[in-house]
């Protein structure tokens, strides 16, 4: 009985964690002590399986091919086992539940600034892509602490305007916030690809630019961003632009109030652009990957034509395809 709670106490968890990072789930079955499940990101497929090991207990294993959807497969494995997916023999990733890599630093309140850095838009169809950045000082924390500062996600959009305006005086000049409106967002993507890179290239792109403006303000020893993807990406990046500093990326950083400060501003830059389509073009851009985009997207399509889609969609999603089909 332990055994069945056990499973689907993660298989709950891992469902969940799908939908906060975009993973659309397209079938899951029942597989001996556990349940494998198919998933869809970018307009490709993975799959991973939860099950029961007789040595390490509850495990995650993800397979398939190397694609935008394995990469998401393997920050979910990250996300749930908190520690990075180890190569098993057969060259596919696996992760024990039961391991962990501790990271004080990321609750920890410091005696000297640092950087926290987020995300908002990566898993919405309609929309761009916005990274922010705030450096908080010692001084800072017990006035972002009594605004109720924490993950974006937990916070309802309506408040979190309000929010984001008491952050930019508290943080005042010590913030960088860099939206990236769908027309610039497939520029950029196109551009990676064809260089032979990956949507987490672009999200590395944009959380260094974003870093390295603000050591261009002042000089801190420590950054803490959310994970997306290999550490590697933002810290070659960093070093290619002269910059040396500690870089702790772990899933939900936002539990760190510089991340979670971060995350708000850019869930505000991300809610304007909303704000503003709405006026130019007379219509509620709903947000997610839901059956509901593609309604808005054949309206928006048939009032505007289909070139316009890329001025207010993330082209690459397979979501495109259901718009134009």
């Amino acid at each position: 009985m332990t055994m069945i709670n056990d499973l689907q106490s993660a298989c709950t968890r891992a469902e969940a964690v799908c939908k906060e990072i975009g993973l659309d789930i397209l079938e899951q079955k029942e597989i001996p002590y556990g349940r494998q499940y198919k998933v869809r990101f970018s307009g490709v497929t993975s799959q991973f399986n939860i099950y029961f090991g007789k040595k390490k207990g509850l495990s995650v294993l993800s397979q398939g091919s190397a694609n935008a959807a394995k990469e998401q497969v393997d920050n979910l494995i990250t996300i749930m086992t908190g520690s990075a997916a180890a190569k098993s023999s057969s060259g596919k990733s696996s992760s024990s539940a039961s391991s962990s890599k501790s990271y004080p630093q990321i609750k920890a309140a410091y005696d000297q600034p640092w950087i926290g850095t987020d995300e908002s838009g990566k898993g919405d169809v309609f929309g761009g892509l916005v990274t922010a950045g705030v450096i908080v000082d010692p001084e800072a924390v017990p006035l972002l602490r009594s605004l109720g500062v924490d993950d974006s996600k937990k916070i309802t959009d309506a408040k979190i305007p309000g929010m984001a305006a008491e952050i930019r005086k508290i943080c005042y000049g010590k913030y960088k916030v860099l939206p990236l409106v769908p027309a610039k967002y497939n520029d950029l993507y196109d551009r990676f690809k064809s260089e032979g890179k990956n949507l987490n290239s672009l999200l590395a792109w944009a959380h260094a630019s974003v870093i390295e403006n603000l050591l261009e303000t002042q000089q801190v020893n420590l950054v803490i961003a959310d994970k997306f993807g290999n550490e590697a990406l933002i810290e070659n990046r960093l070093k290619k632009l002269g910059r040396t500093v500690q870089l702790i990326q772990v899933p939900r950083a936002e539990q760190n109030l510089a991340v979670a400060a971060a995350s708000i501003l850019a869930r505000d830059a991300f809610l304007s652009w909303h704000q503003e389509a709405k006026k130019q073009h007379g219509m509620v851009f709903p947000k997610g990957a839901s059956s509901q985009v593609v309604k808005v997207g054949r309206a928006f399509v048939k009032a505007n034509g289909a070139e316009a889609l890329r001025n207010v969609i993330k082209l690459h999603f397979k979501t495109t395809n259901d718009i134009l089909s």
